[in-house]
């Protein structure tokens, strides 16, 4: 038979000047990131769990959660210990993040046939730690927060308690990636007739792309009707692809642009009508070549 348990899980926010009040907006924003992190560990072990909130109390503000759930795989005895681990491990600093794992392994019943590295893989889950993430981008930017302490009330477990200082360590920080096609081949599906900051459609390389056309002479022509766009006309440009990366290396999105409309075809077959740009293109291609390509030295 199935085995009900109840948690109760706090988040204790450490507030300036002793006060005992927080913005709503901040303090609902940064719960359901909170609960996001709770409902993918849930997702994780197997174990739905629902969570009921109690009725806040004051010593800066204690949040209570209790979360009611049934035993199914390892992580669920210990739920607790599982979440002050994703909320107080930081990534920076090894030793503390060796001794909180030793502690939540300690305090779980592993069944056998669950092996150690399956359960330090769960403590590694990256929706997990975007969640985290979010809850602390969150309240780092409310400054009336100078720590916040999460502790497992129902098993009695000491609190964690994170400065200010630190919480930036849990936040994951972008990087970008620009890649350049000076040959970019793309059929138009839907064009910007008229004025304005609107995105173009179209497909490049089999896939289909949301781009802006930043070549102001191009978006002229296209908005005073030199030129006509039906189904197959395609244009090759130069194309901007910036790629934004997460702090793990995994792709979050991908943004495209066009800096320059070299030429334009009707058709996809049809030879393409060249633009001033296209022809300046031709011209440096041709000059590069005759400069690069060695002489034929040999005597008749």
């Amino acid at each position: 038979m199935s085995e009900k348990l109840k948690h109760k899980f706090q988040i204790h926010y450490y507030l300036k000047d002793g006060a005992h009040s927080m913005d709503a907006e901040t303090r609902n924003r940064a719960e359901k990131d909170f609960l996001d992190a709770v409902s993918r560990i849930a997702e994780l072990s197997g174990t739905p769990i629902t969570v009921e909130s109690v009725a806040y109390e004051e010593g800066g503000l204690q949040e209570v959660y209790i979360l009611l759930g049934v035993v199914v795989t390892f992580l669920s005895p210990s739920i607790n210990n599982v979440i002050t681990y994703y909320f107080t491990q930081d990534k920076e600093i090894a030793e503390l993040d060796k001794k909180i794992k030793e502690e939540t392994l300690k305090g779980l019943r592993l069944d056998n046939a669950v092996k150690e590295n399956d359960l330090l893989k769960a403590l590694s889950d990256k929706k997990v730690i975007r969640s985290v993430s979010a809850f602390y981008k969150k309240v780092e930017k409310y400054e009336k927060v100078h720590q916040i302490g999460f502790m497992g009330v129902s098993s009695n477990s000491k609190e964690h308690v994170i400065e200010r200082k630190d919480f930036g360590k849990f936040i994951l920080h972008d990087s970008k990636e620009l890649i350049e096609d000076d040959d970019a081949e793309i059929e138009i599906i839907s064009p910007v007739l008229n004025k304005g900051r609107f995105k173009w459609r179209g497909i490049y390389k089999g896939e289909q792309i949301d781009f802006s056309m930043g070549d102001s002479s191009f978006k002229q022509e296209v908005e005073s009707g030199q030129h006509s766009f039906i189904h197959g006309s395609t244009i090759v440009c130069h194309l901007k692809i910036t790629i934004t990366y997460d702090d793990f290396g995994d792709e979050v999105k991908k943004g495209y642009s066009v800096s320059e409309v070299y030429s334009i075809a009707q058709y996809k077959k049809k030879e393409p009508v060249l633009r001033q740009s296209g022809l300046r293109k031709e011209r440096m291609k041709n000059q590069i070549k005759l400069f690069t390509e060695p002489k034929d030295e040999t005597e008749e």
